[in-house]
């Protein structure tokens, strides 16, 4: 990653740590205020976002360092680690208020009070929630595509971003249409409307963030990565190949966070020096490089290949970034 690229990235990071803490803020209050449970979902939501945007930040500095002797293969499993962290605290959030509204629900059918809503403080909150959320969905897909669409960070962030505006815009048009309902054979459901709206919210947020946990932990796990990754490289292999004594054996294809990890596995069909199997790392490194993503790559000289025979396309599911 180039230091361009970092700086749009710590950029846009930045705005989205300080807007996700006003949300936060503004979210809580207005929950007090209007007695809502919703807003109080949508304000911990962004809670969850600033204290992620000060950890992705760190991240972002720590995937750029070289691999040492600590960590011989990178630190580019932070992002990975990063994203299945941040995807597990909003579960958790989530089931909580899963529970919350499913109490609420239960005072009331068995004859408890439940307060009534304040309809004031839910108008201003959702109209500001929905332009803020707006407006740093755009920011950081803009940052994305300027930093080569290659930032899980804030392709991440993007789609946190478009959640959490969801999530508001759904929440306070719901409680704000409650009202409607009274002289209506639907009126029974005007106490409870909030605990309605945050159920319905859990079926419809909850599988991002378990999507996320499941690409995440698979990368974690040393997956191997899509099987279109898989046919570029063994394309890009080919290339470096050309003209040179080896035989191709096999390619192995990882990706943790923005970065993918080659191994190709040859059999020199000459005897050659080091310096010739490092001729031809630099070879395939040059052409990966093509791709516009971060990749490492290694060189693997050997008599057999490492894996049964097995067709391409059966390799793992972890989705590549595109160039």
């Amino acid at each position: 990653m180039t230091q361009d690229t970092l700086a749009i990235e710590t950029h846009a990071l930045a705005v989205g740590q300080w807007a996700s803490l006003l949300m936060a803020l503004a979210g809580v209050t207005a929950a007090v205020l209007s007695r809502s449970d919703a807003l109080l979902v949508d304000g911990l939501y962004s809670g969850v976002n600033f204290v992620a945007a000060l950890i992705a930040a760190r991240v972002a500095r720590a995937v750029q360092r070289p691999a040492d002797h600590r960590y011989p293969f990178g630190y580019d499993a932070y992002e990975s680690l990063y994203v299945s962290s941040r995807s597990l605290v909003l579960i958790g959030i989530l089931v909580f208020a899963l529970f919350s509204s499913g109490e609420k629900i239960v005072v009331y059918l068995s004859g408890g009070e439940v307060p009534a809503l304040i309809m004031g403080p839910i108008l201003v909150y959702t109209v500001a929630m929905v332009a803020i959320c707006s407006g740093l969905a755009w920011q950081f897909h803009r940052a994305w595509l300027r930093s080569g669409r290659c930032s899980q960070l804030l392709h991440a962030e993007t789609r946190a971003a478009l959640v959490d505006g969801a999530l508001s815009a759904g929440a306070g048009t719901a409680l704000l249409l409650t009202p409607l309902l009274i002289a209506t054979a639907a009126e029974v459901l005007v106490p409870i409307a909030d605990a309605l709206v945050v159920l319905i919210l859990q079926l419809v947020m909850l599988p991002q963030p378990l999507s996320m946990f499941r690409t995440a932990l698979r990368e974690v796990a040393g997956a191997a990565a899509a099987p279109e990754s898989l046919a570029i490289a063994r394309a890009c292999a080919d290339e470096a190949l050309h003209g040179r004594p080896f035989k191709f054996l096999d390619i192995a294809a990882t990706k943790l966070g923005r970065t993918h990890f080659v191994v190709l596995y040859v059999e020199p069909e000459i005897p050659v020096l080091g310096e010739t199997l490092d001729q031809l790392r630099a070879a395939l490194s040059a052409v990966l490089a093509r791709s516009g993503a971060p990749v490492r790559c290694e060189v693997v000289a050997t008599a057999s290949p490492p894996f049964l025979p097995r067709p391409l396309a059966a390799a793992g599911s972890t989705a590549a970034p595109k160039s």
